[in-house]
């Protein structure tokens, strides 16, 4: 564990044992501006960043994408592009995977 700073592991302490994540569904209304329409939540201008080895908890089809804060989106998340789902990703220990 990185001595100096123990909430953020060092290069080779990240290659050595990457960190299981666990999700937590999260109400799109508090992660992306956007309007109800219909049963769904639509939102415009949000970019996804990559996609990530886990695949969606609820679905299991989808990988899920990285989105970062950007104009519409408040929270940094995880969401599945064929369920339409947002997800909070933290570590074992409560803390957030997502820093900004």
């Amino acid at each position: 564990m990185n001595k100096a700073d123990p909430y953020h592991p060092t290069a080779a302490e990240q290659r050595a044992a990457p960190a299981e994540l666990f999700l937590v569904q999260l109400d799109p209304q508090h992660v992306v501006d956007g309007v109800r329409y219909d049963g769904s939540y639509l939102a415009d201008e949000v970019r996804t960043c990559g996609t990530m080895r886990e695949t969606c908890p609820v679905c299991r089809e989808g990988r899920l994408q990285l989105v970062l804060r950007q104009k519409n989106v408040r929270i940094a998340h995880l969401f599945c592009l064929e369920c339409t789902r947002c997800f909070g990703a933290f570590l074992e220990d409560g803390r957030p995977a997502l820093i900004e």
